[in-house]
């Protein structure tokens, strides 16, 4: 009798224990370029959705401005803090690396999400959309709206910023299809309306016979829209950009542009969550998956790169159904 109630008791230990361990909460972070612009607090709308349903602890941290110092200095205190998954979207892909690798070391899993990096480090990237769609969308856009001639120019953001280039040199190669349009020149401008507006008028002012300016980020593109509208060039100089409907959506209504790309940042913060937890849990993806919350997401195993899906134009007639 005694021999069965010692037996009992290890065993509802045993049990405990396991318990306790499938209990326990993945610990999964979030590190965007930089906090309190609408983009990046959709993407933690979502990140926070997923940690609702999916049972995990969701860390959202990051800069106040895009500075890749202090992205290094929230990572390398992550990690002491023993979080069990690292996501950045990395303001420097290069800068970043060192302190990825110190994580991967530390057994912590690492992810890029929205822009990516440290390629021989990172174990996935989410991506919002394949990087040839979004330029190739943005550049037919304009297109259209320019008659498919006359002079453009680029407003981005952080010079070392992975997506935002990559996407210039897609959009310079669609340009290949538009002979009479001209690429003149690519401003930086920071992750900052007001610079991006200050940036803008000079491109205006420099180029005169400007009909096309492109906002490439979610602050530039509104700045570029505000611009066009100080300089009193609605309908002479065609305004499109990437960004949130929160802040493109006054500028549709009163016709400054006609359209505007994105895709949704709270769907791909909830993605970003979704694989982070599925790699802690030792699972690998399939080339199409349906995601919760999500939908169907195609998976390029050659790049290690989940896709969202492909990128929506915004305008005046769609803009109100979406509320980030």
């Amino acid at each position: 009798m005694k021999k069965l109630m010692v037996f009992s008791l290890v065993l509802a230990l045993v049990l405990c224990g396991i318990s306790t361990v499938f209990a326990e909460e993945w610990k999964i972070a979030f590190i965007p370029k930089l906090i309190g612009i609408p983009y990046f607090n959709a993407m933690e709308k979502g990140g926070l959705q997923a940690e609702k349903e999916l049972g995990i602890k969701f860390i959202y941290t990051g800069p106040t401005t895009a500075d890749s110092a202090k992205q290094i200095e929230m990572i390398d205190n992550l990690i002491t803090q023993g979080v069990d998954a690292i996501t950045v979207a990395p303001n420097d892909p290069v800068a970043i690396a060192p302190i990825l690798k110190k994580a991967r070391e530390k057994g912590i899993v690492v992810l890029t999400s929205d822009t990516d990096g440290a390629l021989d480090v990172r174990q996935a990237f989410v991506n919002q959309a394949k990087e040839e769609d979004i330029a190739n969308t943005v550049i037919d856009e304009l297109a259209k709206q320019m008659n498919e001639e006359g002079q453009l120019a680029v407003v981005s953001c952080g010079p070392t910023a992975w997506n935002l280039n990559t996407w210039i040199l897609h959009q310079n190669a669609r340009l290949s299809q538009y002979p009479k349009m001209e690429l003149l020149t690519v401003r930086y401008a920071g992750e900052d309306v007001q610079n991006g507006i200050r940036v803008a008028l000079d491109v205006m002012s420099a180029f005169p016979e400007l009909k096309g300016l492109i906002g490439e980020c979610s602050t530039s593109a509104p700045a570029v829209a505000e611009a066009i509208k100080q300089a009193g060039k609605i309908g002479q100089v065609k305004g499109i950009g990437i960004s949130v409907p929160s802040m493109m959506r006054p500028y549709v209504k009163e016709e400054v542009i006609e359209s505007f790309v994105l895709w949704d940042p709270v769907k791909l913060g909830y993605l970003t969550v979704w694989a982070a937890k599925e790699l802690l849990e030792g699972r690998d993806f399939a080339e199409w998956t349906e995601v919760p919350n999500v939908g169907k997401v195609e998976y390029v195993a050659d790049k290690k790169m989940l896709v969202l899906g492909p990128p929506t134009v915004f305008t005046k007639e769609n803009v109100d159904n979406y509320d980030f």
